[in-house]
């Protein structure tokens, strides 16, 4: 992975979370879509459900993995460690010029995940 220490080790931990309720998961997934290729750190895969995943450590980038996400049509879930990163995600998403009331793009904490994962229903 092309993260940091912290960043990739969240991103394994949230690797094996997805691989231990069936999801079959691929790291730096590249991912070519309605004439769009970009990566993501982590894509999950389960029956016909798909949710991109990218780990957060700061709120540095959360404009422009959102925006891939949406430009690809992907549902994509945004790990971020603390309620403070949570925090200023959310305030740049709101501040900027992205529809931020797509039901495609969560932004949770890393604590919310298992249990998201384990009770996903396909809402989007």
């Amino acid at each position: 992975m092309r993260g940091k220490y912290f960043h990739n080790a969240l991103a394994d931990r949230a690797q094996k979370i997805f691989s231990n309720n069936g999801w079959q998961v691929h790291k730096e997934y590249g991912c070519r879509r309605n004439g769009v290729t970009t990566y993501f750190d982590l894509y999950a895969v389960k029956e016909n459900h798909v949710i991109a995943c990218e780990i957060e450590t700061t709120s540095r980038h959360i404009i422009d993995n959102v925006a891939k996400a949406l430009s690809t049509g992907i549902c994509l879930w945004v790990v971020v460690p603390t309620r403070a990163v949570l925090c200023q995600a959310k305030q740049k998403l709101s501040s900027s010029t992205i529809d931020t009331n797509q039901k495609t793009v969560r932004i949770l904490l890393f604590s919310q995940l298992e249990t998201e994962v384990k009770h996903f229903k396909k809402i989007y």
